[in-house]
């Protein structure tokens, strides 16, 4: 599989994942669903308009031979194993404390940085999401765990 297929299915699951988001925040009350229902559709029709483009030069800089290949599946699901990681996180320890392991985690073992600028990297976005969720008034869901 080249490149161009691996963001294709990449971008696509993307566009699922938002779209679902979506509909899931229709379920809220009123008031609750603004934010991931909003965010959601934004990111729906990013995704799309993305997708549409990237199939499309897909298509013009291919030709019919080499768009059917043979797809070697397993390595866009890499990131997509490593989204649901960090969603499954979330449901189980909470935003905060997943959000740091799964990015200190992510910077350590998949972009190879090292571990002091890792750990200032975890240490600025923790930072911007405490400034953030209270700047904004977000009230994070609790865990299964309570957190």
């Amino acid at each position: 599989m080249n490149k161009s297929l691996a963001n294709i299915l990449f971008t696509a699951f993307i566009f699922i994942l938002f779209t679902a988001a979506a509909f899931e925040a229709l379920t809220f009350s009123r008031l609750a669903q603004f934010f991931p229902l909003y965010i959601s559709i934004a990111g729906s029709v990013l995704a799309l308009i993305y997708l549409i483009k990237i199939i499309i030069e897909h298509i013009k800089e291919t030709s019919p031979e080499e768009r059917y290949e043979q797809l070697q599946i397993l390595k866009p699901f890499r990131y997509i194993v490593w989204v649901l990681a960090y969603l499954l996180l979330i449901y189980v320890f909470g935003m905060l404390i997943a959000t740091t392991v799964f990015l200190f985690v992510f910077l350590i073992w998949e972009s190879k940085m090292k571990i002091l600028p890792s750990i200032l990297s975890v240490a600025v976005m923790l930072v911007l999401i405490t400034y953030l969720s209270a700047a904004i008034n977000i009230a994070w869901p609790t865990s299964l765990l309570g957190f």
